[in-house]
């Protein structure tokens, strides 16, 4: 049943992208041209906006209560970096269109003019996207049943508070600390408040789901078109012992200089979309993982403890995959050089070699993805930012 279903999420005509672009559609991520299915998603995304917003007027709210603020900081900044990332998305629709076509483009062009070397690479990187979108969709369907299910366990796993919430001692347990504008502890205000919660913790982890997962698929197209590239750069100047004529190295190299700088193009274009989004997800899931960090410490209740453990895996793969992938790129854009290096220069007459030491001072500019104007998405950054973490989390302890 769920191969028959993952089957039907491939589309012959965005193979890389199929599952990404199913469900960026069906979340409106990606806005439908009809206007009354625009306007009713446009007002969807923003309802969830109005959610996070109601779940900083309730931290106002329980201000003077710590741990009813940190466990609320930690959800509510989870929220905000969803919002933030739809948003963003929807502002910017039109240059993630062009961006979204120029990966599927590229990527069909390499399809068909693969051999048995490219071949294998387009078959690496596919079968690695697959692999992180749905290990992606599997996390956060997780990361979805540990947040509904937390306030029911909870009630289940405590006798104090059973007794306490039937004396009136102990509220109604919700989802999440949000602002309502009736009753929430009491029936039916109670489970008006319990489904509202229900749909915007799904609408929200599909929402992050289809995100995340199109901007990882993206970006390891990049490192494999880099690595396509760095092939197609060995074979510039003919096979071994077979030489080529100067137009037709001058051709070869020619579209090698052409697809480089339309490759640095999109992943700017790609970046420039990207970097603002991936600055404030960095500094709030900094924050994240050290609330995290800080209640898993201070919990009593195992069953909290599993359940704030899941909630802190979440955090640190997420950020883990970001930071992995851009590093991954950039490692392959500083190894792009060495391939007009292994083509037959040698064999070359001075003409194509200094056409090859043109390309190869091309091929040197490097392709980093940033988080805002102050840092680059690599391990180095991913380790700093638990190293911030566990900071914060020492200044909160004390």
């Amino acid at each position: 049943m769920i191969t028959e279903f993952l089957e039907r999420l491939e589309d012959p005509e965005r193979y890389l992208l199929g599952p990404n672009m199913w469900v960026m559609t069906w979340m409106g991520l990606i806005l439908p041209e009809n206007i009354f299915f625009k306007v009713a998603y446009i007002f969807v995304h923003e309802l969830v906006t109005f959610f996070v917003i109601s779940q900083y007027m309730e931290i106002y709210v329980v201000r003077s209560d710590l741990d009813q603020v940190i466990e609320n900081v930690k959800v509510s900044l989870l929220s905000i970096i969803g919002v933030i990332k739809s948003n963003a998305f929807l502002f910017g629709q039109n240059r993630w269109k062009k961006v979204l076509e120029y990966v599927t483009e590229a990527d069909e062009y390499e399809r068909v003019h693969k051999d048995k070397i490219r071949g294998e690479i387009i078959d690496r990187y596919t079968k690695y996207c697959r692999r992180v979108t749905y290990f992606f969709w599997v996390l956060l369907f997780v990361t979805f049943v540990t947040v509904i299910s937390t306030p029911l366990l909870t009630f289940l796993s405590s006798r104090n508070f059973r007794e306490g919430f039937h004396n009136g001692s102990e509220p109604f347990p919700h989802i999440y600390s949000s602002w309502m504008p009736f009753n929430k502890n009491r029936s039916p205000g109670s489970w008006i408040t319990v489904m509202w919660h229900t749909f915007m913790c799904a609408y929200g982890c599909t929402l992050m789901a289809a995100y995340d997962t199109s901007v990882i698929v993206i970006m390891s197209f990049f490192g494999g078109k880099l690595d396509l590239l760095r092939e197609r750069a060995k074979l510039m100047l003919g096979s071994p012992g077979n030489g080529i004529s100067d137009d037709e190295a001058d051709a070869s190299m020619q579209y090698l200089h052409h697809d480089h700088i339309l490759l640095l193009k999109q992943s700017r274009l790609f970046n420039s979309l990207l970097s603002p989004v991936m600055f404030l997800y960095v500094t709030l899931c900094s924050l994240n993982l050290c609330a995290v960090a800080f209640q898993l410490t201070s919990a009593t209740s195992s069953t909290q403890k599993l359940f704030l453990a899941v909630y802190l895996l979440f955090g640190i793969a997420q950020l883990f995959i970001y930071c992995w992938q851009s590093n991954d790129v950039l490692v392959k854009s500083e190894q792009l050089m060495l391939g007009p290096y292994e083509s037959e220069w040698w064999a070359a007459n001075a003409k194509q070699r200094k056409r090859v030491l043109i390309l190869a001072g091309q091929f040197r500019i490097k392709h980093v993805f940033t988080a805002g104007p102050f840092t680059s998405l690599t391990l180095s950054t991913f380790i700093t930012i638990l190293k911030g973490a566990y900071s914060y989390y020492t200044l909160l302890r004390k």
